[in-house]
């Protein structure tokens, strides 16, 4: 049976990292500029604004530490997974503002080019959480690995089979 916490503490865990896969959904975090037709972008026309990965991170982190019950003397290896999220999902900022300013064209090589650099970003986000991620995996419990595990699972199959 899924908890309802679930989702959340995966994309907690996993902020820097798997929301490349919902950059579509963090696109957007003010109105778009007109399309092509001079009609207003599709978020702008339905008012829906989108949010980027960045803006909730510490709270992101500060759930995911108090989920997995982070003690003081795994303090050391907890920060460098809380400086990993934020720094992945600066580097997904970035990504998304400038794939935004570079949306001129939408032809097929523009939109191949934005997954490249999407995958890019989201290759490099995967190695900087896995690398600060495994001395603090070494370092839980194992009832914070079980709960770990369940997040790292949680995500991976709800994240693939769309």
């Amino acid at each position: 049976m899924i908890r309802l916490r679930t989702p959340f503490l995966a994309a907690a865990l996993f902020t820097g990292v798997a929301a490349v896969g919902l950059a579509p959904a963090f696109a957007q975090t003010a109105p778009g500029p007109a399309n092509s037709t001079g009609a207003p972008s599709e978020a702008r026309h339905h008012g829906t604004e989108r949010m980027m990965p960045g803006q909730f991170v510490d709270g992101r982190i500060a759930f995911l530490k108090a989920e997995l019950k982070i003690t003081p003397a795994q303090e050391a290896q907890w920060q460098p997974v809380a400086a990993a999220m934020r720094e992945n999902a600066s580097a997904l900022d970035q990504t998304i503002t400038t794939a935004r300013q570079n949306r001129t064209g939408t032809g097929a090589v523009q939109r191949l080019e934005s997954r490249e650099q999407f995958a890019k970003v989201r290759a490099d986000n995967d190695a900087r959480l896995l690398a600060a991620f495994k001395p603090l995996y070494a370092s839980l419990s194992p009832e914070q690995q079980q709960m770990a595990n369940q997040l790292v699972g949680a995500h991976h199959h709800r994240h693939h089979r769309a």
